[in-house]
């Protein structure tokens, strides 16, 4: 009885060896992956938060209605109108979010919202093409607010005419340029310029 209690124990010992040995050879054959890191994360390592409150700051400060001086839509020129409120800004959610309205009060209005999201300043642009591009912020040099395009909502073919860059240029505590660059058929199109001033 006691040599068959042996024979077990010894079969027991070289099955758990080479079980052992089975898992350390596949373990050197390849690295362990690193658990994947979201884009959330990496945004939020990478930003320079600070600068991006900043700029958050400074949009918060063109609160208020802004009056056409000049520019253009799309290439075509656009008449100056001291009377009527071309870009409005106002500040909502408890001072978490700007919403801008441009072409205000028209037919072809469209919505901004600015927010800090993750430490990043972001807007959602709500165009009166239908589509939602979604933009992120670049630090910024303390004159201009630069976006660059992370994405558009509500457009299933890319190929289709949409709003791809924004910059805000400071001129002024009362002066503003607003700068849009549209794409289509996957290529930069016609760019809008309006100059606006606050009374």
């Amino acid at each position: 009885m006691a040599v068959v209690i042996r024979g077990l124990q010894t079969i027991s010992m070289l099955v758990l060896g080479l079980v052992v040995l089975s898992c350390s050879e596949s373990d050197n054959g390849k690295e362990q992956e690193p658990p994947p890191t979201s884009v959330a994360t990496a945004i939020s390592d990478s930003a320079d938060t600070k600068s991006f409150e900043q700029e958050f700051e400074k949009i918060k400060s063109l609160e208020g209605n802004w009056y056409l001086t000049g520019g253009n839509q799309l290439g075509k020129e656009l008449e100056p109108n001291p009377e009527v409120p071309f870009l409005t800004y106002h500040i909502s959610a408890a001072g978490h979010c700007v919403i801008e309205k441009l072409f205000a009060g028209q037919t072809k209005e469209m919505t901004t919202v600015y927010f800090i999201d993750k430490g990043q300043l972001a807007m959602h642009h709500y165009c009166s093409l239908g589509n939602q591009p979604f933009m992120v912020a670049e630090p910024g040099d303390g004159k201009n607010i630069v976006f660059r395009l992370s994405g558009v909502g509500n457009m299933s073919d890319p190929n289709d005419l949409h709003i791809s860059s924004h910059s805000l240029e400071f001129k002024g505590a009362n002066l503003l340029t607003a700068h849009w660059g549209a794409t289509q058929e996957q290529s930069p199109a016609s760019t809008s310029v309006f100059e606006v001033e606050r009374k």
